[in-house]
């Protein structure tokens, strides 16, 4: 849930967020992993049962900077040499990450383009945070306490644990989200100052000198600091401790030093007068896709999301999208793609001005067409099978072309399901148990009649779809248990447990057939093509 401090939030008032990541270099080393599953990070189990640590070394000195909250747990703290943090989690295997503090922070301004999505106005904080300005979104995001929640659920959607905080200041939030009791909270203008005064010095962004000054002094709430003269605080703790203090309540203005946005690719052209022609709207068309390809190869990308625009003379202007499954720069593909949207368009009585503007660019890696054995880079083979799906998908539909996807299931009917081309793909690594499965596996089990030379024995004859045959070779039993946690109304068969058999009849084809043992009931699952 989400904190609310009792009060009212004035719609016209400024609204800071402060978006804090304690384990940032954790999660960050943990996606790794899971990206590169063969650099030590080997299993799936092993790697649930594992303390990770990030060490920084220096000579033959190491020490841990920072480690996951499984490690916390049994006493492992920032600091702490790696020999010592080893003999704490003598009874787990440790993973450890050297300490890469620029790949981090690089790490966190590309996070700080991502959350560009929640505020145009956004900016690193420090190493392991994010500051964001509200101001202007509220029509977008009726409820702070929902838009907090869809931050959440997006950043644990990416493997990131945050804490949240919304406040009238910047220094408000950056104190709750960090030294709150709730991992997720909102600040009405009213209750700032009490909310503060329960809050460490610390949560002021304090230097530690100041910090332990005002310890030996007893002070140990911003509250204390409250109910002492301003004068004496700066003669005693410096100017600093003052501003901090007025900009968390509000006294001082604050400002960030958001982020750019990255630069939006686009290209247009305007005409004299409505173009008629659907050739010569087509041939502008082509010209203006070259000088897009060209301001991409600029960036090193390719373009995955773009729309075009038509401004009609005598009609609403008229806006295209296309979605391609690859980032892709080739000229003719894209005129491919573009030309099929363009020919089922309506004009009306002529085009004034066309605009097209990429949505969405990633960057594409430097390719090498031939090596030593001229084989093709694995980049082209993706982007070859990327348009390739983009020319089905024009032709035949997005809901025609779709993808088979694995699943961790004892069921072979549920080891897949198909999802559209253009979903992305989940890097979740899937373990599928090898076994040898038909080539063509039925959408349900069909029922069939069988006879055993002995009550229990190998089978005979079976009889499918009407037609009976004799049976030459039997290869089984192959017992798969049932899912009983599993929720079966779309399958009665789901929960019972099968012993499967592969039988030949006596035209050479093989079979997959299984025994239900709840009902000894027989059915055919596949075949073998």
């Amino acid at each position: 849930g989400v904190g609310h401090f009792v009060g009212r939030c004035n719609g016209i008032m400024k609204r800071a967020l402060s978006l804090y990541l304690p384990m940032w270099s954790v999660d960050l080393a943990q996606r790794r992993s899971r990206a590169r599953p063969s650099n030590g990070w080997t299993t799936r189990k092993s790697h649930k049962a594992s303390a990770v640590l990030i060490v920084e070394s220096s000579g033959n000195r190491q020490w841990v900077v920072s480690r996951c909250q499984r490690a916390a747990a049994k006493g492992v703290c920032p600091g702490m040499s790696l020999a010592h943090a080893r003999a704490l989690l003598a009874d787990c295997s440790v993973r450890i990450a050297a300490h890469a503090p620029d790949r981090d922070q690089r790490a966190l301004d590309r996070l700080a383009q991502w959350a560009l999505r929640y505020s145009p106005v956004v900016a690193p904080d420090s190493s392991n945070g994010l500051l964001m300005d509200l101001a202007g979104t509220q029509r977008l995001f009726s409820d702070e306490g929902r838009l907090l929640r869809q931050i959440t659920l997006d950043l644990s959607r990416l493997g990131l644990g945050a804490r949240i905080a919304v406040a009238t200041t910047f220094g408000c939030a950056w104190a709750v989200a960090r030294y709150g009791r709730q991992a997720l909270s909102v600040v009405a203008d009213e209750c700032l100052v009490q909310v503060l005064s329960s809050l460490p010095p610390a949560a002021l962004r304090i230097g530690p000198d100041v910090q332990k000054a005002l310890a030996e002094l007893g002070i140990d709430r911003i509250g204390h600091l409250l109910s002492l003269p301003r004068a004496q605080l700066v003669s005693r703790f410096g100017s600093d401790l003052i501003r901090r203090l007025d900009q968390a309540l509000g006294h001082v203005g604050e400002t960030i030093n958001p982020i750019c946005p990255p630069p939006s690719i686009s290209v247009g052209r305007v005409f004299d007068g409505p173009i008629k022609q659907s050739q010569s709207i087509q041939l502008a068309i082509q010209k203006l896709i070259q000088q897009f390809v060209d301001k991409l190869r600029a960036c090193e990308s390719g373009a995955v999301q773009l729309h075009l625009v038509f401004f009609r003379s005598d009609l609403v202007p008229l806006t295209l999208p296309i979605k391609l499954s690859h980032p892709n720069r080739n000229v003719k593909h894209l005129w491919s793609i573009v030309r099929s949207h363009v020919e089922s368009a309506h004009f009306g009585f002529g085009v004034e001005e066309i605009y097209i503007i990429a949505d969405r660019i990633q960057r594409l890696p430097h390719e090498q067409m031939k090596s030593w054995y001229d084989r093709r880079q694995e980049h082209s083979q993706s982007s070859a099978f990327g348009q390739l799906l983009d020319t089905m998908i024009s032709r035949l539909g997005r809901e025609h072309v779709l993808k088979c996807h694995l699943r961790e299931s004892h069921l072979p009917e549920r080891t897949f399901s198909y999802r559209s081309a253009m979903e992305p793909q989940n890097h979740k690594s899937v373990w599928v148990t090898p076994a040898d499965r038909p080539s063509v596996l039925l959408r349900r089990p069909e029922s069939i009649r069988v006879m055993a030379l002995t009550p229990g024995g190998p089978l005979s004859w079976l009889k499918w779809r009407g037609r009976g045959c004799y049976l030459s070779s039997s290869l089984g039993p192959e017992r798969i248990g049932g899912e009983w946690w599993f929720n079966t109304l779309d399958s009665r068969h789901a929960a019972n447990g099968r012993d499967y058999f592969k039988v030949q009849d006596n035209r050479g084809q093989w079979l997959w057939v299984y025994r239900q043992l709840e009902d000894s009931q027989w059915f055919i699952h596949g075949h073998w093509a």
